[in-house]
Order: C-alpha cells, then sequence, then structure tokens
C-alpha cells in the first residue's frame, strides 16, 4: 500500500535542498527504489517536502540513506506518515 509522509522541515534553503539533491544523485539515489512522487515547496529559506512511496519499507530504505546527508547538511526532518487511500495521475 502507498504511503504519503509529509515532512516537516527545519534548515533547509535552496541552496540546501539543491546540494542535498546533487548527492543523492552522485550516489545513485536521485530517484529512489519505491518513491512515486516527490514535492518540494514553500519559502525559499524554509523548503518544505512531501514524498509518495509504495510502501513504509521502502521510505525507511531511502531514509537510512538520505538521514546522513541530512545531518551533514543541517537540515532536520520529521516525517507524519499516512497511508495513501487514492492517487490521481493523468
Amino acid at each position: 500500500m502507498a504511503i504519503i509522509a509529509m515532512f516537516e522541515v527545519k534548515g533547509a534553503t535552496s541552496s540546501k535542498y539543491d546540494e542535498v539533491i546533487r548527492r543523492l544523485t552522485e550516489n545513485g539515489q536521485r530517484v529512489p527504489d519505491g518513491q512515486m512522487y516527490h514535492i518540494c515547496y514553500g519559502d525559499r529559506q524554509r523548503l518544505q517536502v512531501i514524498d509518495v512511496f509504495e510502501s513504509q519499507a521502502k521510505l525507511d530504505a531511502f531514509g537510512a540513506k538520505l538521514g546522513p546527508i541530512l545531518q551533514d547538511m543541517g537540515i532536520e526532518a520529521k516525517a507524519t506518515v499516512l497511508d495513501v487511500y487514492n492517487i490521481i495521475d493523468k
């Protein structure tokens, strides 16, 4: 079952976010296994993130790789995770 992870993010400026994406791309994790959607939004000094993953296990596996990068960048992210009821796509 798909899940949505709504992250409360602290410390993610646009430049830090871009660096996280660069590091993920360098590690072959730009689009991690099981990620269906990634949305980054908000004020460029306080960006927030919502992800949709195929399962909690896929999110957890990606989190193990992302966590050290966020810690190194001084970014905190706490997720509220909910089951997805429905997705309407084009």
